[in-house]
């Protein structure tokens, strides 16, 4: 069993984040929906790569990855809150960068198993 890493801990907040913005609502899943394990990978996949392209930052230690988690998805798919929105969390600079970063990685869309069609 491989130990629980910042990768880990970023993609269950990341998750957490597609839950509310993506189910509970007229023409969306119910919050009890599952999402695909395609959209799974891919969401571990996507955190590993931001951690990956802003780890050569020494202040990215010091972020919380759940709240990168978060900040990623909602960021990447315009929620209207996200990095740029949390300076006092990244500073400035970072802020705009992490916005830059996850702007760049294109918006995406939740894949529920219930929304599955064959």
């Amino acid at each position: 069993m491989k130990p629980y890493t910042q990768i880990d801990d970023m993609t269950t907040a990341y998750i957490e984040a597609v839950y509310f913005t993506e189910t509970g609502d007229c023409d969306q899943p119910g919050p009890n929906a599952e999402l695909t394990p395609y959209f799974k990978a891919r969401a571990y996949i996507e955190c590993r790569n931001f951690l990956q392209a802003i780890k050569d930052l020494p202040e990215a230690r010091n972020f919380d990855p759940k709240q990168l988690g978060h900040d990623l998805w909602l960021t990447r798919n315009g929620h209207g809150t996200g990095f740029w929105d949390r300076p006092e969390i990244y500073g400035e600079d970072l802020a705009e960068w992490f916005s830059r970063i996850a702007k760049a990685m294109g918006q995406t869309d939740a894949e529920f198993i219930d929304e599955v069609t064959t």
